[in-house]
């Protein structure tokens, strides 16, 4: 399906209305006032005159002559207004620690984590209205529980796989809770990066992981995720993800298996199962399980669980399961759907069985969706320039960067590429890095390839020795239909029974997690 063109992104500075939104309200009485507190006193700021609260600033006030008074207050307005300002959208100096390996990390102290953790509050106020009550000692009455949250990412769980029928529990979380009509994934829809930006709030370009295989100029090391010895370094991995955040403010977290939770950061998430491939859904519903049996004291907050079953079957079967050879260990999409709600109906009833349902708050989401190809959809890029001179590339993905070992050499493989696809009307487009249309937030960022192709839908790039092993692909346009993913969730922090949301951007996860649990940015 052709995807919607959309529009120029957001700012990246959160507006007045979502900071009012942020700030309590004020009395109807003071509607046109604004507060701000100094060392010596609050001032008022109603029109362009100041009130001085405080008998010592008054007597002061009132001591000088007018002109000096005159003075005064367009001062303290001008100190007032740098004050709003930086507060509206400064940077916060204390979020992260500065990873030096890479100048090209944005830091989650920059206006983008604000950005991306700020707009949930005003595009879906339906998410978080209740959040901020989430917070205190409750109890399950035979333990004191602190609020919890559990996000269970699905990965390649496309939104309309819900419509199957085969996934009555998972149905279940968002008809008792909320469920959003779709979660749009961040550009391009691959799970390193979109995992990462769920946790962090941030868009890839944003912390770094800019695809699944990158190179860094900079250091001049190839960043690999097959490679976990290579790819767990801690110099790729920037922002501060969820369990960073709850540890950093004295809570507790767990975290199963998802993608950035192994990287070996200054601060670690509490608990930690390393991945494994061959681990099953239900063990990981059973450490879950194990975490919430711990004492109040050592009990994980928030927990991250990450699931591949679906996504490994829509690669090799297709997300309609068309191919029907065999493969061991994989099951059709259909299956393993239904393996993933049973495991999820048993989680469930281990939540009831503890009477922790009106206190675990749980999130149901994926990063990406899937879509079909075949091999008369392949683009075979090395019929038209030489892969000898690139740098690093990953083959049969709807996108292709291109670094170049000789720099010089760039410009020519771009003309060569643009002048394949006029010539032969191929179904691809060529941008230089610079010139990425704005709304894939994809051009900041010189982990990001020189020269970027991007694939039409349902078309990958690929080379000639290799070979269309699978049938299923993800890292299209994060617009189009087929790469949706899912939201759902339910608990205490969460309205009940409340009427589907509309679909929001995936960088907004960070925000509702952080609330369901008191936890600030």
């Amino acid at each position: 399906m052709q995807p919607s063109q959309g529009s120029r992104p957001k700012s990246h500075r959160p507006s007045s209305a979502i900071w009012s939104q942020l700030s309590n309200p004020l009395p109807q009485s003071r509607r046109n006032t604004t507060s701000f507190v100094s060392s010596s006193g609050t001032f008022e700021l109603r029109d362009t005159l100041f009130e001085v609260k405080g008998k010592r600033l008054k007597r002061r006030f009132k001591r000088q002559p007018r002109i000096t008074r005159i003075v005064i207050t367009v001062a303290s307005g001008l100190v007032c207004l740098c004050v709003v300002y930086l507060v509206i959208f400064g940077e916060h100096s204390n979020d992260t620690p500065d990873l030096d390996e890479s100048p090209y990390i944005q830091k989650s102290s920059g206006s983008y984590s604000r950005a991306g953790r700020a707009k949930s509050i005003v595009c879906n106020p339906h998410v978080t209205q209740n959040i901020p009550s989430a917070t205190g000692v409750l109890s399950n009455g035979t333990h004191e529980f602190e609020p919890t949250v559990i996000v269970l990412s699905y990965d390649g769980l496309r939104a309309d796989y819900l419509k199957r029928g085969l996934t009555p529990t998972l149905l279940s979380v968002g008809e008792q809770g909320i469920k959003a009509e779709f979660m749009q994934p961040s550009f391009p829809t691959l799970t390193f990066p979109n995992h990462y930006t769920m946790c962090t709030g941030l868009y890839p370009s944003s912390h770094g992981i800019v695809a699944n295989m990158f190179h860094d100029p900079a250091l001049n090391e190839d960043f690999n995720y097959r490679i976990p010895e290579k790819s767990w370094d801690p110099k790729w991995w920037g922002g501060e993800p969820i369990w960073e955040t709850a540890v950093r403010q004295n809570q507790r977290s767990g975290v199963i298996m998802w993608p950035g939770g192994e990287a070996m950061r200054a601060v670690q998430p509490t608990y930690h199962v390393r991945h494994k491939s061959s681990t099953p859904v239900q063990a990981k519903m059973d450490t879950l399980l194990e975490w919430l049996d711990k004492p109040t004291e050592e009990r994980p907050t928030v927990m991250t669980v990450y699931i591949s079953e679906v996504d490994t079957a829509g690669h090799y079967f297709g997300p309609d399961s068309k191919r029907r050879e065999y493969f061991p260990c994989v099951v059709p999409v259909q299956k393993a759907l239904t393996q993933v709600d049973t495991a999820l109906a048993s989680f469930i009833d281990g939540i009831r069985a503890r009477n922790l349902d009106k206190i675990v708050n749980l999130l149901l989401v994926s990063d990406h969706g899937m879509s079909y190809v075949t091999e008369t959809q392949s683009i075979y890029y090395d019929d038209y320039i030489d892969t000898s001179e690139l740098v690093l590339e990953e083959s049969l993905q709807p996108h292709l960067g291109i670094h170049t070992k000789d720099p010089k050499r760039l410009h020519e493989l771009y003309q060569t590429l643009k002048a394949a696809q006029v010539k032969d009307n191929l179904p691809f487009k060529v941008y230089y890095r610079e010139d990425v249309p704005a709304r894939y937030h994809y051009a900041t960022n010189p982990r990001i390839a020189p020269v970027v192709v991007l694939a039409d839908p349902g078309y990958v790039m690929t080379r000639r020795d290799m070979d269309v092993a699978v049938v299923g692909v993800h890292g299209w346009d994060h617009e189009m239909e087929e790469m949706r993913a899912i939201f759902l969730a339910s608990g205490p922090a969460f309205p009940q029974h409340s009427q589907p949301l509309p679909a929001f951007e995936n960088v907004e996860l960070y925000e509702i997690v952080a609330r369901t649990v008191g936890l600030k940015n």
